[in-house]
């Protein structure tokens, strides 16, 4: 699901700085440990697929008006 194992943590080899970066890190990030879905992966999918075809589109009606204007 993509949960991440408790973090283990030991006073004496100074691991302290490692989790409070950790702790600030998933503080200021919070999208990032929320796992993807299989939606989101189709949604996004859709997404590019869609935006790649526009972008096609475009650079087709941009040599279009290239071969107008030119020739």
């Amino acid at each position: 699901m993509g949960v991440e194992v408790p973090i283990s943590i030991s006073v004496k080899s100074g691991d302290l700085n490692n989790v409070f970066h950790r702790i600030v890190s998933a503080a200021e990030h919070p999208h990032l440990s929320i796992p993807e879905t299989e939606a989101g992966k189709r949604h996004k999918k859709f997404h590019r697929l869609i935006k790649g075809s526009l972008q096609f589109a475009s650079g087709i009606s941009i040599f279009r008006f290239y071969l107008l204007v030119v020739h």
